[in-house]
């Protein structure tokens, strides 16, 4: 069953059946409410096709990273991570520069203790991260076995 992309005037995504990875990119003022309509399509994602390969979020269109939104985020994204088939989903965030690394840090939980969650300068990177964090895991959602 497929899922429509979602269209917000701040945030676009899509799910790629083939690959099983959803697409995320943000752009201009980061709110609590395009994070919010994101995390929402992403609930329902997981509801319709179950565990997915992978997500990259792409925030280098961001131009600023509200301060609800950041809260927002945060909460979000802890709700989710408690979820099993969560657990199952690597997640890559590409970026542009420092700045933005330096604000993700911390709202996306991307420490090193999380090796779930990476921060990445390209798609291509970003595909590669997934990979590998299948082949360490050897993830029975891996679309490739």
């Amino acid at each position: 069953m497929a899922i429509p992309p979602l269209q917000h005037p701040n945030a676009s995504a899509s799910y790629d059946a083939a690959t099983r990875i959803a697409y995320i990119t943000y752009k201009g003022f980061l709110t609590a409410e395009a994070s919010t309509a994101v995390y929402d399509w992403l609930a329902d994602l997981a509801q319709t096709v179950g565990i997915i390969y992978g997500e990259i979020f792409d925030f280098r269109q961001v131009t600023e990273f509200m301060p609800d939104n950041l809260m927002e985020a945060r909460k979000k994204s802890r709700r989710r991570a408690l979820k099993p088939q969560t657990q199952a989903v690597p997640v890559a965030m590409i970026i542009k520069d420092f700045y933005q690394e330096e604000i993700l840090r911390g709202p996306m939980q991307n420490v090193p203790e999380n090796h779930r969650k990476t921060i990445v300068y390209d798609v291509d990177s970003a595909l590669a991260f997934l990979h590998d964090w299948h082949e360490r895991h050897s993830n029975p959602v891996n679309p490739e076995s």
